[in-house]
Order: structure tokens, then sequence, then C-alpha cells
């Protein structure tokens, strides 16, 4: 069963290092689509297989912003300060940011190759909306886009297939509510793929991700976590920068082999039987996805094999969603429902002290990492005695 893209346009990634935004001239596609109710967007080279995008992130409504970068903000005309249209996609639950640049002709103005026409804007409008969880009529969308220029006055709209998309892969589509064959030319993805950059690595956390996910869609009933937000806030790290790469990594280098036993035993068994199915001689026969032969898998494994298999989630894009998501569910209210899930010693039941308000912002962060803090070393005290 395959899931098409929402939409498809011709886009580049780029460097950034300081204040200085470099584009990467391979040609690509930016897509999103739909998994478990949530959107990814990837980017992908044009030559790579549709199922195998170099960049797949895990999104959750209001987290991410698509918008141009401009030269002035407000300003009639929209223009980049390069020479190119970029787009920066932006998390409000951490300080990363990707950009990309629009490959498609541009539509000149005076020969201004950073001038966002009207059918750039709206691409990167319907972008924005998918990612804030609104619902988009995409079809009509991609359609009024390819075909007009999304209203643009000048006689010259530019790449007409701005939207379109190679169908090599020959993969099953599965026709939806998103974008038709026509509208995006979109490719197809395999749902429940075993192995994808950065995603069977990274897992995605299934229980957590629950969990968040379930918080997320509760916003939509309930104003309580919209007060609790309101709260005086104070500053603090999301978790994304407090559990950085670097500082996971050695972590995963300085463990002992039971810790390392005790973290595989939360990632999917799928990655374990991948990693022994690689180790081992090839077998016509596909690898058993119970849990039973996950806990064998991760036995059969070297103490290194199981850290390299930790190394790459922990390096995964997902990872870093999760962790993002997470920041923005604790900041939104939820923190009492996350810590009762995960069975953490948070103070005062992540409340307010004399209320029934969920705390929100920095101090339902703190209080987060906090109550896990004191959880570790509880149940290290109780392995003690």
């Amino acid at each position: 069963m395959a899931s098409s893209p929402l939409i498809t346009f011709k886009a580049g990634k780029c460097a950034f290092a300081g204040r200085k935004v470099t584009p990467d001239p391979t040609p690509g596609y930016l897509y999103i689509y739909t998994e478990d109710d949530l959107p990814h967007l990837c980017w992908r080279p044009r030559s790579a297989p549709a199922n195998v995008p170099e960049i797949d992130l895990l999104m959750f409504p209001g987290d991410a912003s698509f918008h141009p970068l401009v030269k002035n903000p407000g300003a009639e005309s929209v223009e980049s300060p390069t020479s190119g249209r970029i787009f920066v996609l932006k998390f409000s639950s951490s300080s990363q940011k990707y950009y990309f640049w629009m490959q498609s002709a541009p539509q000149h103005k005076e020969g201004k190759l950073g001038w966002f026409s009207a059918r750039d804007q709206r691409i990167g409008q319907v972008i924005d909306a998918l990612l804030q969880g609104e619902d988009v009529d995409v079809e009509r969308e991609a359609q009024e886009i390819r075909e007009s220029g999304a209203g643009d006055d000048d006689e010259d709209h530019g790449d007409a297939d701005a939207m379109e998309v190679d169908q090599e892969d020959g993969l099953t589509r599965q026709e939806t509510g998103g974008a038709g064959q026509g509208a995006t030319g979109g490719d197809a993805r395999e749902e429940g793929e075993a192995s994808r950059e950065g995603g069977a690595d990274g897992g995605r956390a299934q229980d957590t991700n629950t969990i968040v996910q379930d918080f997320l869609n509760s916003l939509h009933s309930t104003q309580q976590s919209r007060t609790a937000a309101q709260q005086v806030d104070i500053p603090f790290t999301s978790l994304p920068e407090l559990l950085t790469p670097q500082t996971t990594l050695s972590w995963v280098t300085e463990a002992t082999p039971a810790q390392i036993n005790t973290a595989c035993t939360l990632l999917p068994p799928e990655l374990f039987l991948l990693a022994q199915e690689s180790a081992s001689e090839p077998s016509s026969s596909d690898p058993d996805p119970s849990p039973a032969a996950g806990m064998a898998a991760i036995e059969a494994l070297s103490t290194e094999q199981k850290k390299e298999v930790l190394r790459r989630a922990l390096r995964s894009p997902q990872f870093t969603q999760s962790l993002g998501s997470l920041t923005v569910a604790l900041r939104d209210g939820g923190l009492p429902m996350i810590g009762e899930a995960l069975r953490l010693k948070v103070h005062h039941g992540g409340v307010i002290e004399g209320g029934s308000m969920p705390l929100g912002g920095g101090k339902a962060v703190e209080a987060f990492v906090e109550g896990v803090k004191r959880t570790v070393e509880e149940e290290e005290e109780r392995m003690k005695e």
C-alpha cells in the first residue's frame, strides 16, 4: 500500500553557516506526505528513488513555519536578500532551521532573480498551511499554481511544470484526498518500509510520539492548555538543544553494556533485526518483526553493534523532531498527561501549586527535565538496596 505526496515542487537544499546561506546545485524535490495523521516534510535529489528521501522531517501541527527569506519584511514587493528565491523552515520548539531554494524557472520582474512571484508565494503559503494542520484543498491549489501561475499578471508565467515530479519509480499510487496525478505528478512511498534514510534508524520513539500526538489532538477540545501557556514564563532550553548529538553520542560511547541493553529495549525491534540481517548470511525469508524476535536480535548482537544502532537512531532527524514536538507539547500544557504516561516523578503532578492548571512554557520543560532526573535517581537508589 502506498501513500502519495500531498504537494511536491522543484527545490534544492542549502547549507547555512553564520549569516551565509549557500544553495546546493543538486536538482531536487521538496514534498509533504502524511503518515499516522502527521505530515512529513521531505527533500530528495531528483535522481534518487522516490521512496528514499535524504531529508525526512516528522512535523507536528503548529511547531514549524515555512516562509520566504525576505530582504524587507512587510514590503509590497517580496524579494530575497540573495540572488535566488529561498524559503526558510523554522521551528518554535528549537533553534533548528532548514533552507530550500526554488528551482523552477523564475517569473522575472525587471531581471530580479530573488523576486518571489505570486505563484512562488502561494506555493510557500500552501506548504505553511499544511504544517499548521489546516484543511487545504491541495489538488485545487496545485492545479491553479501549475496552470495559471497563481494569478500573476505577467505574461511570462515561468516554469509551468513547477509542480511536476518524475515517475520513474513505478510504485503503486493510492488515490486519496491529496493532490492527484495530474496536479502534482506525485511520487509514491511504501508505508511501513523498514529502512528509510534516518527513518528506520530513528525509529520514531513510538510510545512518546503516541502520547504527544494524543495530547496535541486534545488541544482542539480544551482551552485549559491555552490558559496555562499564558502564565508568567521563564527562559529554559528546549529538549533538542539539551540533548544534542554531541551529548547523546558521548553517552553511548561511555555507557556500560547493561545501560546499552536497556536503551536498546526502547527502540523498535525492526532496527536490530535489520542489523542482525546485515551482519549474517542473506536469507530469502522476511525477518520476524515481533517483539520476541527483536529481543532475540538484541541478545545476538555484540555491544559494539548495539551501540552503532543507537548512534544511528540518535543522529536521525526523527529523533530531533520527536524531541522538538515533545517540547511543544510540554510548553502547551501537556506535562501532567505526559508525566503520568511515562511514570515520571514530576513535582506537584505537573500542575501549578495551589491550583489545577498545568504548567506551561519554560516552567513545564524545566519541571519535565527535573522529573526525569528525580525518577532516575530514585530508581538507582532502589537498585542499591
